[in-house]
């Protein structure tokens, strides 16, 4: 009984993944290509949190910003490890 709804489903994925091969999709010249790789790239001044000169050593800049009486900002990644690293 399962092996059938597999095959089923196997067959079902097959001829989607076929008809979604056939759409017709327009081909994108070498200049169009570049054109539009250029839009879609983030622009001067469009992310300026990436031209802050960021730090790296926390023990570092830690000590830094407590002997400037600063304070320390930490950015973290999603799953909450410093610089995404895990």
């Amino acid at each position: 009984m399962i092996a059938r709804h597999l095959g089923c489903a196997l067959l079902a994925l097959g001829i989607a993944a076929t008809c979604a091969r056939a759409a017709d999709v327009p081909e994108i010249s070498g200049a169009d290509f570049e054109r539009l790789l250029e839009a879609i790239k983030p622009q001067p001044g469009e992310s300026p949190w990436r031209e802050i000169p960021w730090l790296t050593n926390v023990t570092e800049e830690r000590q830094k910003a407590s002997a400037l009486d600063k304070p320390l900002v930490i950015f973290t990644a999603a799953d909450g490890s410093p610089l995404s690293r895990t």
